[in-house]
């Protein structure tokens, strides 16, 4: 009788580490799905590794590798938190409206790296203005131009001033979104100028 028990008890663990075990997986699952600034959907084929028109999420990382490698690409940069990014739907305008070209973009949201790579950020930034003036994408947020190794803004290069990031603080608090028809304009209005900016350059993209 006590053999009975003990396989009784044999069974019982069994069964809660198997319970245990689904449970793990699961949040895991869960937490691997959070983190991300927006709904906007995910463009990325992992199948191909290769971009869909539209926003797709990247990080600091594979964009300095990417610029390293000579590749050329948009890349929608900003500074803002989380939250305000979602009450504002940034994300969700810029990707409508790169769709609506066919076009296809990297987005990094500054505000979410660590300290090292703002220091990284803040190089880059210095030796951008030292290069160029007008609009800077890591100062001001926006949509930058990456070619020939360099970060280059079409704001800049049409003499047009963008300040994305204060933008995004000012329609936070005024309950405006990116998909309202004043800031849509401005958003269909700045993806214009970046592709006037590869056509008057003859800038190959890279995608």
């Amino acid at each position: 009788m006590s053999k009975g028990y003990m396989g009784d008890d044999g069974n019982l663990v069994r069964k809660r580490t198997l319970l245990t075990l689904v449970l793990i997986a699961v949040l895991l699952m869960l937490s691997a799905c959070g983190g991300t600034d927006s709904a906007a959907e995910d463009n990325s084929d992992e199948s191909t590794e290769k971009p869909k028109p539209g926003l797709n999420e990247t990080t600091l990382n594979d964009v300095m590798t990417k610029k390293d490698n000579d590749e050329a690409f948009y890349v929608l940069i900003y500074d803002a938190k989380q939250e305000y990014v979602k009450n504002t739907k940034l994300l969700e305008a810029y990707d409508k409206a790169l769709k609506e070209k066919d076009m296809t973009a990297f987005y990094v949201n500054l505000n979410t790296l660590d300290d090292d790579q703002k220091q990284e950020v803040d190089a880059m930034s210095e030796a951008y203005n030292n290069r160029t003036s007008g609009h800077n994408p890591f100062e001001d947020g926006g949509m930058a131009v990456v070619h020939g190794g360099q970060f280059n803004s079409a704001y800049a290069y049409q003499g047009t001033a963008w300040t994305l990031n204060t933008i995004i603080g000012d329609a936070n608090t005024e309950s405006n979104t990116f998909l309202d028809d004043d800031l849509y304009s401005d958003v269909e209005k700045e993806i214009q100028y970046n592709i006037d900016y590869i056509n008057d350059q003859e800038i190959e993209l890279t995608y």
